[in-house]
């Protein structure tokens, strides 16, 4: 109700104050440090053009996002978002040994959750991202333009036409069960330095280990084999640079994906497309 209300009938007043906190108290806080000093850390402020409508854009996250109970509350408490999961449960029945809301819920032992698994965490993903952007979109907040990282983007093409839902989770659950079965284990570690710097670390492994994707000025994720990632990441720790590793079972996006792509081609020949009916951002061109 609070998106809803603020994109469609906020005062067009051009001024903005954006700030965090956890309770009123906070609050009282950070608006009695905003009254004495303009620029207290913590407060974004700035102007807009009066009766200025800004675009929307969805945005939706590759693996690595998934955790145990993600979307419980929206399950819980919306029905369309309940409907969508249940649905998508029905139809993930056709290929995962497990059902998708075990996958999602089960929080009694999480060494026997499976989803960090990536046969399970893309299907897994990708329904909660569908039934969150469809959500939205029921509140009124449309996207003028989508975009998504990795198995993400399955999700923006979906909604925006280009597949029907049961072909989004043919193409990303088989997809992902290909990824775990016909690839080597890998990892993935965000440094957080440009892929300039990034890349230099790379030399001597470019046959095992690439840039799998530039998520910012200064977030560049790096994928390949464990052994080789080993003796990156130890030369990026000796230069003081931060790392995090990334939550996955294989190396995304590096060369050892190689060996799946024959048959996820077949696959792909499955699908029915269509034009997107809500322009979506390649990752690969960066076009439309």
């Amino acid at each position: 109700d609070i998106c809803f209300t603020a994109n469609t009938g906020r005062a067009s007043f051009s001024h903005r104050l954006a700030l965090v906190c956890s309770d009123n108290d906070s609050l009282s806080k950070q608006l009695n440090s905003f009254i004495i000093d303009k620029n207290s850390f913590g407060l974004l402020k700035g102007t807009t053009k009066i009766n200025h409508i800004p675009k929307v854009a969805f945005l939706f996250p590759g693996q690595g996002a998934q955790f145990i109970g993600m979307g419980k509350e929206l399950y819980d408490t919306q029905p369309l978002f309940r409907n969508i999961i249940n649905r998508c449960d029905e139809i993930l029945r056709n290929y995962l040994d497990k059902p998708l809301l075990e996958v999602l819920f089960y929080d009694k032992d999480e060494n026997l959750n499976p989803i960090n698994e990536t046969t399970y965490t893309q299907p897994a993903l990708f329904a909660i991202e569908y039934a969150l952007g469809k959500l939205w979109m029921s509140w009124g907040i449309n996207p003028d333009v989508m975009m998504g990282h990795s198995a993400g983007e399955c999700v923006a093409a979906c909604l925006a036409g280009v597949f029907s839902l049961e072909d989004g989770l043919k193409l990303v659950t088989e997809r992902g069960r290909l990824m775990q079965t016909m690839t080597e284990e890998g990892e993935m570690y965000t440094i957080f330095e440009d892929e300039k710097v990034t890349k230099e670390f790379l030399i001597g492994y470019e046959d095992k280990v690439s840039i799998a994707s530039i998520n910012g000025p200064k977030k560049t994720v790096i994928s390949g084999s464990k052994d080789s990632l080993d003796k990156i990441i130890k030369n990026i720790e000796s230069k003081n640079i931060e790392y995090k590793k990334i939550i996955v079972s294989i190396a995304s996006h590096s060369p050892l994906m190689h060996s799946m792509i024959d048959e996820f081609r077949k696959v792909c020949e499955t699908i029915n497309y269509s034009e997107a009916e809500i322009p979506v951002v390649s990752n690969i061109t960066g076009e439309i």
